[in-house]
């Protein structure tokens, strides 16, 4: 049952995601475009860091669709790619969740600068674990969760067709569903936008 409702979700956000960016693109109110950057994320147990790791430096990339809905008020939905993990240099061992994400969120917009916030749902497409140098594939029980909802906030800057933005955001629900801890995933993205 809870894979049927995980794929049916997959499926419904998928479609509201093709139907969104399907629409007419000439239209003066909607932008269409692609965001990519750096991303510094972590995965905390009952809100610590693992001892001995550290987080994930990497990156992420998607495209958007954003619709104005007043001329201070715009609406963004996208579709990103996106791991979410940890890492232990010294112990060549690494955690990675690979994600397929569906942000949507509303933008105020005051002259060049804009405040955003939104939720995402993220869809886990892969995970790898490194223990020591070696890939390890986890058994049934240890894997994580297929879904996740982070909320985010953010703030940017737009000039003629290129934004710059910063966003956090905030997993809220257990990655591993384990009943003697919780675990959410966490992380901070820096980039650019290009809008066509």
């Amino acid at each position: 049952m809870k894979k049927t409702m995980k794929i049916t979700s997959l499926l419904f956000f998928l479609l509201l995601t093709v139907g969104i960016f399907a629409q007419d693109k000439n239209h003066d109110d909607k932008l269409l475009g692609v965001r990519a950057g750096w991303q510094y994320s972590t995965i905390l147990e009952d809100g610590n860091l693992l001892e001995g790791f550290d987080p994930l430096s990497s990156f992420y990339a998607g495209i958007f669709k954003e619709i104005k809905l007043v001329p201070l008020l715009r609406f963004d939905v996208g579709l990103e790619y996106a791991p979410v993990g940890i890492s232990n240099s010294d112990l060549d061992s690494k955690i990675v969740l690979h994600y397929l994400s569906i942000p949507l969120n509303l933008r105020v917009k005051l002259g060049p600068v804009y405040a955003l916030g939104g939720a995402a749902a993220n869809f886990r497409v892969a995970e790898k674990y490194t223990i020591l140098g070696q890939n390890y594939d986890p058994q049934d029980d240890e894997k994580s969760n297929v879904f996740d909802v982070p909320l985010y906030l953010g703030l940017g800057v737009k000039i003629l067709f290129i934004s710059v933005d910063a966003r956090y955001y905030w997993g809220m629900l257990d990655i591993y569903g384990n009943d003697d801890t919780t675990s959410k995933g966490q992380y901070l993205q820096v980039g650019a936008s290009i809008y066509f």
